[in-house]
């Protein structure tokens, strides 16, 4: 079995040299079978077509827990209600960022709760679509949603980010070479240092959106990521 999707789009093609498609061979020796996403999903970016790709969201490795990883960045693949109890406090903030700059809030302390935005979407005064259909209608949009290190042993976290980092750092390379009109949104530390490897588009820098605080000047809630983008991808997902 390949990592390559069956599938993968065409746009890919240069990319997958015979020194990736080697260098992805040892890799799947590597990780095993025990692994997060499914093994059909490890690289679903390759479905993507590069040349529409208007936003690359970049996150890091992906969930440890079973069924929760779904190959694309910060989905939670058991949520399908926003009405539900999760524990992932970076796609709560993410919805409170969005929610700001679709009601035009400036004021950092009329910021909404979490809690008070899934009481909007209940009463229908916020429209947004849930969660196990909203990343799909990003994507379609043209936003790839990146995990920078693409698998993860079932429980632990960070497990595989050695094996992955040699491809990842081509990859990056790859993409913003070939597509120069990309806005890559790069929150926290780990997403900010891979710009050295990004060598064209729009960077927009904050704070991981895990924790969020007024006093951090680069803080993720103050991001104007969405909010520039609004014209290019509709982020409420109602296209």
């Amino acid at each position: 079995m390949s990592l390559i999707p069956i599938d993968y789009h065409p746009s890919w093609n240069k990319f997958l040299t015979e020194e990736i498609i080697l260098q992805l061979k040892n890799i799947e020796e590597k990780i095993g079978k025990n692994i997060n996403p499914e093994y059909e999903n490890v690289l679903r970016f390759m479905r993507c077509n590069l040349d529409d790709i208007k936003v690359v969201i970049l996150g890091q490795d992906p969930y440890p827990e079973k069924g929760r990883a779904t190959g694309r960045a910060f989905e939670v693949g058991d949520l399908h209600s926003w009405d539900a109890k999760f524990r992932q406090v970076s796609l709560k903030n993410i919805v409170r960022l969005i929610h700001k700059n679709y009601n035009d809030i400036n004021d950092y302390s009329e910021i909404k709760k979490f809690s008070q935005i899934q009481e909007e979407i209940k009463k229908g005064k916020f429209k947004i679509l849930p969660p196990d259909e909203i990343f799909k209608s990003w994507e379609k949009q043209g936003v790839l949603l990146l995990n920078t290190y693409f698998t993860v042993e079932h429980g632990i976290t960070g497990s595989h980010i050695a094996i992955w980092e040699p491809f990842s750092i081509e990859l990056l390379k790859y993409i913003s070479g070939e597509n120069k009109n990309i806005n890559w949104f790069l929150w926290g530390k780990l997403a900010e240092e891979k710009s050295r490897y990004l060598s064209s588009g729009k960077f927009y820098i904050s704070r991981h959106p895990m924790m969020c605080s007024e006093k951090y000047d680069d803080d993720f809630l103050k991001n104007e990521c969405f909010n520039d983008t609004r014209k290019t991808i509709n982020w409420l997902g109602n296209e």
